[in-house]
């Protein structure tokens, strides 16, 4: 088998196993808010645009790899075998840090922006050091997707796609979050990044928590 079909078939893989989390904290928030789960409705007009438009763009220069038809050459970067190996292997870290996430947010979960009207604030796991864990893992994906293709686009669309969401998302969950638990948010904020974990946390810190 030829090397670029291996890291195909290697990539299939891996966006099963990046998917599958999310898809268990899908369907877990189903069966506890049924109906009132995420609607599109609910997220910010401009990211529907984003996610439709810059969407279509990473899905056509994925296909182009995937189906080795060289519309885009241009695209096509010439890196070392052991570089994309590189990829696949920090891909395996990029899903365990999403596992980590959705398995501390749980029914918590909602794939737009909004609260659950029963959500709980997350108390554990990544959310003890940052405040959007998933934000901060959906950027490391276009390395992955970089790496594994060996193409500079698809790697570029998909650092813009993801990362206009979760900078344009982060300001507005966490003026919801404000709403909804007050002092309790505010101090958590005081001692945790938004999409890093702070090098020194400051005094008097206790228990954190967050929506995505």
């Amino acid at each position: 088998m030829q090397t670029e079909a291996v890291f195909k078939i290697t990539f299939g893989v891996w966006v099963v196993l990046f998917l599958f989390p999310i898809g268990y904290a899908h369907r877990k928030a189903m069966r506890e808010h049924g109906s009132r789960f995420a609607q599109a409705a609910n997220e910010y007009p401009p990211l529907l645009w984003v996610r439709g438009l810059v969407g279509i763009a990473l899905w056509v220069f994925l296909i182009d790899w995937l189906l080795s038809t060289y519309w885009f050459p241009w695209a096509s970067v010439s890196l070392p075998v052991w570089a994309r190996w590189s990829g696949v292997g920090f891909g395996g870290v990029v899903v365990g840090l999403m596992w980590w996430t959705m398995l501390a947010l749980g029914s918590n979960y909602r794939g737009t922006m909004g609260l659950h009207p029963n959500h709980k604030l997350v108390t554990h796991g990544p959310y003890r050091f940052v405040r959007h864990p998933m934000n901060a893992v959906f950027p490391l994906v276009s390395i992955v997707l970089f790496l594994m293709s060996a193409n500079w686009v698809i790697g570029a669309v998909a650092l813009v796609l993801i990362g206009t969401i979760g900078i344009v998302r982060a300001p507005v969950e966490e003026a919801q979050l404000i709403e909804r638990f007050g002092e309790e948010y505010r101090a958590y904020m005081q001692r945790t990044g938004r999409f890093f974990p702070r090098l020194r946390r400051r005094a008097g810190s206790s228990r954190p928590g967050n929506l995505s």
